[in-house]
């Protein structure tokens, strides 16, 4: 194999070096060019640090922690973060299994994080790291500045890395697909004992939900989620439909993270209000449905708005737009479930451990 020069060579006219300084490619020979040489020394002299991560090394196992190459210098728009924490919502185990859109296609070994909080280790200042800016199972992470939000230094950064993703399902659905938004209106929160059900709860009660409707499936559960006005309970058996009782009034905004035949009863059970239009939104699959099928009766009849929100249907505008204040509320929030912090360093036994099933997993590195 031919030697590969790590670095630029000098030539005897001329010489190419990148560096903070800034040298042009075009500067001749002299003094300069003994400064290059001097940097260049410099270089191969500095010991490599290494850095740890987590990686998926095989589809649908666990992540395994590994020494990871580590990173370039960051280039001016970029910040290089301390990673504090980062959260394992269901899109982190779906795109460590392949499943998720954003992973298809992807090499191994992958990194299958998505979001996260770090700390700019030169200032001390904190920031949330939005979706999908940057690899963040790792001790470090380079991160564009457009990319990241500064966290006020109140915020607990295992309670942002556990919040933003199922807070950002609502938050994004509510503010970027429902028309007009929830302020004053009645939400249907169906899927209200998973953690994004709960999250919504608290969005649509800090954007001004007037009525807030929980739909669930275990009625123990369901009397324990915080932050509800009605409760309703989805049928133990797939013959049984789902009826909304007519105390509950007309429902402005059905948020659905179960989806299959239980949305269509439901639509079909829903009061809706005189000129306003009934918005259905689908955040999740929770059911394993693939399919949504709407009688066609059912939308002459009612004044039925149909959507879903999640990738393919949020720009990365609207993601940038919204973040500062929807890292503002969770900020704010309690907990609405339990959160499991453990070392990334173990990674491989908690991934699938009991508690990390049953509580909201974040990596601490």
């Amino acid at each position: 194999m031919a030697f590969q020069p790590r670095y630029p060579i000098l030539t005897p006219q001329r010489f190419t070096i990148i560096s903070s300084k800034r040298y042009c490619p075009t500067q001749t020979l002299g003094t300069t060019a003994l400064q290059a040489r001097t940097h260049l020394a410099a270089f191969h002299t500095t010991p490599v640090r290494a850095m740890k991560g987590a990686r998926v090394t095989s589809w649908g196992a666990p992540p395994e922690y590994m020494t990871v190459p580590d990173l370039p210098a960051p280039l001016p728009n970029q910040l290089q973060l301390k990673v504090l924490a980062v959260g394992v919502p269901r899109a982190v185990r779906g795109r460590a299994e392949c499943k998720h859109p954003s992973a298809f296609g992807a090499p191994l070994p992958f990194d299958p994080s998505a979001d996260g909080v770090g700390v700019d280790e030169a200032t001390g200042d904190r920031y949330f790291i939005n979706t999908l800016a940057a690899p963040l199972f790792a001790e470090r992470a380079n991160v564009d500045r457009s990319q990241l939000v500064k966290l006020n230094a109140a915020a607990d950064p295992v309670t942002v890395a556990a919040l933003a993703n199922p807070t950002a399902s609502s938050w994004m659905a509510l503010r970027c697909r429902a028309t007009g938004g929830c302020q004053g209106r009645t939400v249907v929160i169906v899927g209200a004992t998973s953690a994004s059900g709960r999250a919504g709860i608290a969005v649509a009660r800090a954007l001004g939900a007037a009525r807030t409707v929980g739909v669930a499936r275990d009625p123990d559960t369901l009397a324990k989620v915080e932050g509800l006005d009605d409760r309703v309970l989805l049928p133990a058996h797939p013959d049984e439909p789902l009826v909304l009782p007519p105390s509950i009034g007309p429902v402005h905004i059905v948020l659905d993270w179960v989806g299959g035949p239980a949305a269509v009863q439901l639509l079909q059970s829903a009061q809706t209000e005189p000129g306003e239009n009934l918005q259905y939104i689908q955040v999740g699959g929770l059911a394993g449905h693939d399919t949504l099928v709407i009688p066609s009766r059912l939308i002459n009849i009612k004044p039925i708005c149909i959507m879903a929100s999640g990738v393919g249907s949020l720009s990365g505008e609207d993601l940038k737009r919204e973040m500062p204040g929807l890292v503002n509320t969770i900020t704010t929030m309690r907990r609405p479930f339990e959160v499991f912090a453990a070392p990334m360093a173990d990674v491989q036994s908690v991934w699938n451990s009991e508690e990390a099933q049953s509580k909201r997993l974040v990596l601490i590195p």
